[in-house]
């Protein structure tokens, strides 16, 4: 602003001078026709080199002045230009600057919004293994209940909750009436295992009481193991698939409750 302010007062003083000089010549040219018409008598030749001069100077004031002013014209209108560019480019880095600004605000809420996803992940995996732990100690406490027998034959007609009855009343010397007091649910499976090895399907019983399961456990695996019809009969504890998935994922291989323990998928 300074500069243009300077180049204004300049413009302003070189078209006062002009216009002086202008005033001078014409004040000067009249004043010496007016005298000249009055005397008549001949000009001295030194008079008239000196108006020349005078003329002259005043001629080349006026071209000086001209030049000037164009000069100070041109230099005004490419001012005005770069002014306007200027302020064009302080628009455009101003919008500029404010989509910057624009951008670091949705990267930082951005930011956020994955923390808070980060956050809740975090939770949701936290309920879900609590979720999950509390299914299997359900299914486990579920399981207590069952136990498993293989390679009891199969026969057509048969009646398989007295069939199992009479096995496990051979093996605990127990009375017949009482051991079937106890089963609660007895149903044949058909599994992966029995079917690769071409088995009789695996025989499931559910006891009325977690106990007395247990304790056929130990007495069978503390004496010898159950027959029938002379083929030995293999007793597996009941495995929750999802305690099978959890072990085959940290490869961990349970211990044989008696020989072999198999999964309910067989």
């Amino acid at each position: 602003m300074v500069l243009w302010e300077r180049i204004e007062k300049i413009l302003k003083t070189a078209t006062q001078n002009t216009a002086r000089n202008d005033k001078f010549h014409n004040n000067y040219s009249e004043d010496w026709e007016e005298t000249r018409s009055r005397n008549s008598y001949t000009i001295p030749i030194y008079t008239k080199i000196y108006r020349r001069n005078v003329h002259n100077r005043q001629n080349n004031l006026c071209d000086d002045a001209q030049t000037m002013q164009a000069t100070l014209l041109s230099i005004q209108e490419t001012m005005i230009k770069l002014q306007e560019n200027m302020t064009r480019n302080h628009e455009e880095m101003k919008i500029e600057m404010e989509e910057v600004k624009r951008l670091q605000m949705i990267e930082k809420r951005t930011e956020k919004t994955e923390q808070k996803l980060e956050s809740v992940d975090q939770k949701m995996k936290e309920q879900n293994k609590e979720v999950e732990n509390t299914l299997i100690q359900l299914e486990m406490e579920r399981a207590s209940f069952y136990l498993r027998f293989q390679n009891v034959e199969e026969t057509k007609e048969e009646d398989l909750t007295a069939i199992m009855a009479e096995i496990i009343t051979e093996a605990l010397q127990r009375g017949k009436s009482e051991i079937i007091n106890e089963l609660d649910v007895v149903y044949r499976v058909y599994t992966n295992y029995a079917r690769r090895f071409r088995l009789s399907k695996e025989v499931h019983i559910r006891f009325a009481r977690e106990k007395k399961a247990k304790d056929i456990i130990y007495k069978i695996t503390r004496d010898e193991p159950m027959s029938y019809r002379g083929k030995e009969i293999i007793m597996l504890k009941q495995i929750p698939k999802r305690v099978c998935e959890q072990e085959k994922e940290y490869r961990f291989q349970p211990l044989d409750l008696i020989k072999i323990t198999h999964c309910l998928d067989g």
